[in-house]
């Protein structure tokens, strides 16, 4: 079935999803998100004893079959080197 969605990443680090979001958004990638709560937590709520424990819980990104192979390569590409002529000082 074309339309029927299918894993490609799961983390636990509310940060590390709001960088997947970004990525597969970048790569106008449609996606659907479980246990995504709140990817915007602050490191604060994530550092008390509460936010550890909400945290158990795994953020799942879900693609459609034909997008699979384009989403893994724009999660697994590194742009931050795009930026590495900006850094130095």
């Amino acid at each position: 079935m074309e339309n029927e969605m299918t894993e490609v990443f799961v983390t636990y680090d509310p940060m590390e999803a709001s960088l997947i979001k970004a990525k597969l958004t970048d790569e106008e990638i449609p996606f659907n998100v479980t246990g995504d709560f709140n990817v915007t937590m602050s490191m604060e709520t994530f550092n008390t004893q509460l936010g550890r424990i909400a945290m158990k819980r795994p953020i799942k990104f879900f693609v459609r079959e034909s997008d699979l192979e384009l989403a893994k390569v724009a999660i697994n590409t590194d742009k931050s080197s795009l930026l590495d002529e900006d850094l130095e000082y």
